[in-house]
């Protein structure tokens, strides 16, 4: 009987996985790929995927889309490239796909009042893998992030969420010289996830994932917990925090993620790598008071995010987030700056264009983007002081520098 209910749920599992793949406008063959990905057996794939080519279905078990966990990685550019190496995207040199709205509703029913937060009452007709009691709860509140250490998934922090709420739109791109990423929303009621609520709950969907080695997310008490680390005010009613993280949380659920970037092999041959994925996979939600996320409550992150997060996630410091909190921009700056001295060996300029296409999110004249800039790199100054930069009329010359999470502080998984 036991074997009969797996069996059904597995196949529930695989039709939905087939339903949100296509309404987000993955190809077939990218589609048996991440199947395969999701540990489904081959022959229900390629009964329900006759026509796809023989050779999709003869992939080593961790499909070319995404390595296994401590291999060597694939031969791609560098996270911090200087521009003049790489071809961006949109120069004409490489195409670029676009992705489709996402239209499968991971949360049943979501009810926006006029003002953009959420109704009292919310269902999930998506059941998760686990009970919502059995879900990976921390074993005690100051487990999470306890050492300091906080992720960011690096294609956020390469092109990061919108600022501010872009409206009803189903869709946002940013471009950051060879990296394109896409979200998109089928629910322009529900709306995108933005502002600094969207960039701290995937901090801490990638903290979490990063820690627990596990795609699902508890939320029920953890989500509360980092708040409070960060100090930001638990507060209810209309506008209280508790009611605005609920929204964005179900922004996020909702949101399908593209990303192109431009490749290159040893051989100097070039091509896109694109990674098409949900955010949410599956999401519990359960509510224990009108607008506040209740005891239980987990999510799954998709397979291909989850993998991703994994293996590409830049430490950040939770204290130095605690202090940044208050500003999206703020935000973006710190987890660039402390990305990009990570890696850099040698001087690197980055003009104001760039830094505007990246970080602009509707300024219309560079320099009144150059003086928001300069503001918001002061304040990420005080929080990295050992930072090495200079700020010119070309742009921003990022100086080799102390890393502000040392490599020996990171813990090998």
């Amino acid at each position: 009987m036991g074997d009969n209910t797996q069996t059904v749920s597995e196949t529930t599992r695989f039709e939905r996985h087939i339903r949100l793949l296509a309404e987000v406008g993955v190809s077939p063959e990218l589609t048996v790929r991440q199947l395969i990905a999701a540990r489904f057996p081959v022959e229900w794939i390629k009964g329900r995927f006759p026509n796809v080519s023989e050779s999709a279905f003869h992939v080593p078990v961790e499909p070319p889309l995404r390595r296994r966990r401590g291999a060597k990685p694939a031969a791609t550019l560098p996270s911090a490239p200087a521009p003049e190496r790489t071809a961006p995207i949109g120069a004409g040199a490489l195409p670029v796909l676009p992705v489709g709205p996402l239209a499968e509703r991971v949360v049943s029913e979501t009810a926006p009042a006029s003002s953009g937060s959420i109704a009292p009452s919310v269902a999930t007709s998506v059941p998760v893998h686990t009970h919502a009691s059995a879900a990976p709860k921390p074993a005690s509140a100051n487990d999470a992030l306890s050492d300091g250490i906080s992720f960011q998934y690096v294609p956020l922090i390469q092109c990061s969420f919108p600022h501010a709420d872009p409206g009803p739109v189903t869709q946002f791109t940013r471009r950051n010289g060879w990296l394109e990423l896409t979200l998109s929303t089928a629910r322009p009621d529900t709306g995108l996830p933005y502002g600094v609520p969207a960039r701290l709950l995937t901090i801490y969907c990638a903290s979490e994932a990063k820690r627990t080695h596990s795609p699902e997310i508890y939320l029920g008490e953890s989500v509360h917990e980092f708040l409070r680390r960060l100090d930001v005010p638990i507060t209810r009613g209309e506008r209280g925090s508790l009611r605005v993280y609920a929204n964005q949380l179900l922004r996020l659920v909702h949101c399908a993620i593209s990303i192109d970037e431009n490749i290159r092999d040893a051989a100097g041959r070039t091509g896109l790598h694109i990674r098409q994925a949900l955010f949410v996979e599956e999401a519990r939600l359960w509510w224990d008071e009108a607008t506040a996320i209740g005891q239980g409550s987990s999510l799954v992150l998709s397979p291909v995010l989850y993998d991703s997060i994994l293996e590409r996630s830049a430490p950040l410091s939770t204290k130095a987030l605690k202090q940044l909190r208050k500003s999206p921009m703020d935000l973006d700056v710190y987890a660039w700056l402390v990305h990009r001295l990570f890696h850099l060996g040698r001087p690197s300029t980055v003009t104001w264009a760039q830094l505007s296409g990246q970080f602009g999110h509707g300024y219309r004249e560079i320099r009144k983007f150059r003086r928001f800039f300069a503001d918001s790199m002061k304040r990420v100054q005080e929080v990295y002081p050992e930072a090495r930069l200079k700020l010119t009329d070309a742009g921003v010359t990022l100086l080799p520098s102390p890393q502000h999470i040392p490599r020996d502080a990171l813990v090998t998984p």
